[in-house]
């Protein structure tokens, strides 16, 4: 059973960082961590987050599709582009991420990868595993 959490330290990511960026929430699923924690270990590089916890209010004003890993406190979208934007996506399909979204166009400091863990056939519109680019 997974726990969601309010509010705790994981070694790497600050809690601003995860937060809902319009609410202030914080509902992170420790296993999602866990495995981001593990990701980052595995590629020796910092990992920025520009989008962590969201809350179903702010995902459906922001365009967020209606059934967003992000939600559910099991998604992030790292900020990267070129060879480390690679990297994360060939470690994080090693590593067992399910969905992994690709946006490298446009300017460098808006690029970023997506990265999800929902169970395989647990969400209804949600095929996993999956990888897709952004338009």
């Amino acid at each position: 059973m997974e726990v969601r959490l309010e509010s705790k330290r994981w070694k790497y990511f600050s809690e601003d960082e995860l937060r809902c960026k319009g609410t202030g929430e914080l509902k992170m699923m420790e296993e999602f961590m866990d495995k981001l924690i593990l990701l980052r270990e595995t590629i020796k590089q910092p990992l920025v987050i520009s989008s962590g916890y969201r809350s179903p209010i702010y995902n459906e004003r922001i365009g967020g599709s209606k059934n967003s890993a992000h939600i559910l406190g099991k998604a992030v979208d790292i900020v990267c582009s070129g060879k480390k934007a690679f990297t994360v996506v060939k470690l994080a399909v090693v590593l067992g991420f399910t969905g992994i979204g690709i946006q490298q166009r446009g300017e460098h400091s808006k690029r970023f990868i997506h990265l999800d863990d929902v169970e395989p056939d647990k969400y209804e519109g949600i095929p996993r595993p999956w990888i897709w680019s952004y338009k």
